[in-house]
């Protein structure tokens, strides 16, 4: 009896001693990435001595919205008696919210700053709590770099996209995801996509400590940042000529410095193969606290999303003299700087519903699947690139001279959201490296996803397949309405009913979109910018409406082609579109298209 007693006391005690040194949010080494609470790490980790233990797991779980306001106030209060770091501020509600910035409300940074500026010390302020100089290490890890005196003699924002300027891309938050080749592995980065070539930028100042081929990775550069803190990853760079010129293990670089360009390389022990689907850059930040994290089962990386999205204000131009010797960038990735971008582009829009394999289903709005990849292959030969709605917008909202569309744009839609888009749409597209945009319905979308039997080709996607569409970098998502979309409620979609006041139509729609927009925020990390009126059956008068609810374009049903101009935002509402019959070629479509 005192054996099995003192075996089981042993086993209690290992178990005990394992969980007690994981750290305030840490994972047990093998499982990089695991998910662990702010609450559940303050349990584990009650009688740590923070300033002498190692950190060996950090949820860097600061929103967008909380690390540009502590910013903006840290850059305000730089040349006052008073300076609040935005690293101290961030730990403070980090300390108080346990961690998780859901909850974030700008008063409570403000009540801080008031606080502060009162008399009261950061260090009375923070006595009692227990986690604050954790974080504070935690956080001065991740971005105690990014803020400095910069070579104008200003104060503001030295770290850069790594993204250059002029350059489209679209991402959205899908750190964690699950990944499977090699191993079942969580995804430690961040994808962010856009065209072979894209000129990657280094966020930081550093030096190149890894440089090469990874079977994972493909062409893949590593920079460390000069205080040692940060690690950077930057993967799938372009096959042939993947790095700037002269970038070789042992290089210095700045912040905004041409490394690479972005590719597809990966996922093959053989070198210079594309094995990724689609061209984007995998983006990571490890953080190391000791040289023993750097390379172990237990690495530190964090989520991006939110610093990514900060960091997009930040954007370094790819001069000519950075690029590889003789080489120019693709129209799609943006001019060089000094150039100036046209100022207008004529840009075709075709408009697609559903596909299936049946001939008995094809009618007006359901086209051969065979047809829209044969539409795709004629677009590519002939010259044409696909754009996005966000693509058009940051055209028009361009002040650099710089941002530039394709030389032949055009944009691909499709609406309603039928799940055979995502089936039989997704490969075609992934084939000729084109770009979708999807409008889709709330209720029809939440209609499929509780339907326990989905017949393939009416049924609508599941929010759990739009999560995957948009994650996928071939789909961007946008709002048809919630419920709208059908003739019912005495109107035809969202168009306002005879005698119905301006104020009740305003509120009907602003409920049934903010609906959708609320839903497809939380299932694709994204809000959509694009309003697709059902039936092309439009209100005038809510324009000012769809601005205020953040709408910065809207799709209507008319035919022909569409001048989008610089400085022209109010020129993306109520942009032309073409539907796609399937009873006439691709080609007389687009030469009929051009002639309007």
């Amino acid at each position: 009896m005192i054996k099995k007693f003192l075996s089981f006391f042993l086993i209690f005690l290992l178990i005990f001693t394992m969980i007690s040194e994981r750290g305030p949010a840490g994972p047990g080494p093998g499982m990089p990435g695991a998910d662990v609470t702010a609450a559940a790490a303050e349990k584990n980790s009650a009688d740590r001595d923070l300033d002498r233990d190692l950190i060996k797991w950090v949820d860097f779980d600061v929103s967008y919205e909380a690390l540009k306001d502590a910013m903006e106030l840290d850059i305000e209060t730089w040349e006052q008696d008073l300076h609040i770091s935005w690293i101290d501020a961030l730990s403070y509600l980090a300390a108080r919210y346990g961690g998780s910035f859901e909850g974030y409300s700008k008063a409570d940074l403000a009540s801080l700053a008031e606080k502060l500026q009162s008399g009261r010390s950061m260090e009375d302020l923070t006595r009692e709590m227990k986690y604050y100089d954790y974080y504070k290490r935690a956080y001065t890890a991740v971005i105690g770099g990014f803020l400095g005196v910069r070579a104008d003699g200003s104060y503001g924002l030295l770290a850069c996209s790594p993204i250059a300027e002029g350059c489209w891309y679209t991402d959205s938050d899908d750190f964690g995801n699950g990944r499977s080749y090699g191993f079942a592995r969580k995804h430690l980065g961040h994808d962010m996509f856009c065209s072979t070539g894209t000129p990657v930028m280094a966020v930081e100042d550093g030096k190149v400590e890894a440089l090469g081929w990874n079977q994972y990775g493909g062409w893949r550069v590593g920079i460390r940042s000069r205080d040692g803190a940060r690690y950077y990853y930057y993967a799938h760079l372009r096959k042939d000529a993947p790095y700037a010129k002269d970038l070789k293990i042992g290089s210095t670089v700045k912040a905004g410095q041409l490394i690479g360009y972005a590719g597809q390389t990966g996922y093959s022990l053989k070198e210079n193969v594309n094995n990724i689907n689609v061209p984007h850059l995998h983006f990571g930040m490890q953080l190391i606290f000791d040289e023993s994290q750097k390379e172990c089962s237990s690495e530190i990386w964090i989520d991006t999303y939110a610093l990514i999205r900060l960091l997009s204000a930040n954007r370094a131009s790819a001069s000519t003299d950075q690029r590889v010797s003789g080489e120019a960038l693709s129209p799609a990735s943006g001019p060089a700087a000094g150039k100036t971008a046209a100022n207008t582009a004529e840009v075709p829009i075709l408009m697609y519903h559903g596909l299936t394999e049946k001939d008995s289903q094809v009618n007006d709005y359901f086209i051969p699947a065979d047809t829209f990849e044969s539409d795709m292959a004629w677009l590519k030969k002939n010259g044409y690139t696909s754009v996005t709605m966000q693509q058009l917008i940051d055209f028009t909202g361009d002040t650099t001279g710089r941002i530039s569309l394709p030389e032949k744009p055009v944009v691909i839609t499709f609406d309603d959201g039928y799940y055979n888009n995502h089936k039989y749409a997704t490969p075609v597209l992934e084939k000729y490296g084109m770009k979708a945009v999807l409008s889709v319905i709330g209720s029809a979308c939440e209609e499929a996803s509780q339907a326990e039997y989905l017949a393939e080709d009416y049924c609508n996607t599941t929010w759990g397949q739009l999560q995957d569409m948009a994650a996928s970098g071939l789909w961007e998502i946008q709002n048809h309405t919630y419920d709208l979309h059908e003739m019912k409620y005495g109107r035809k979609g969202a168009r306002m009913k005879p005698g119905e006041t301006l104020t009740d139509y305003e509120k009907v729609l602003h409920d049934d979109l903010s609906a959708l927009q609320n839903k497809l925020k939380d299932t694709t990390g994204t809000a959509p910018v694009v309003f697709t009126w059902p039936y092309g059956a439009y209100t005038e008068e809510s324009r000012g409406l769809l601005k205020k609810m953040g709408f910065q374009a809207s799709l209507s049903c008319r035919s022909g082609i569409n001048t989008i101009t610089k400085g022209d935002r109010d020129g993306l509402y109520l942009l032309k579109r073409n539907i796609r019959k399937p009873d006439v070629s691709i080609e007389s479509i687009m030469e009929d298209i051009t002639e309007k």
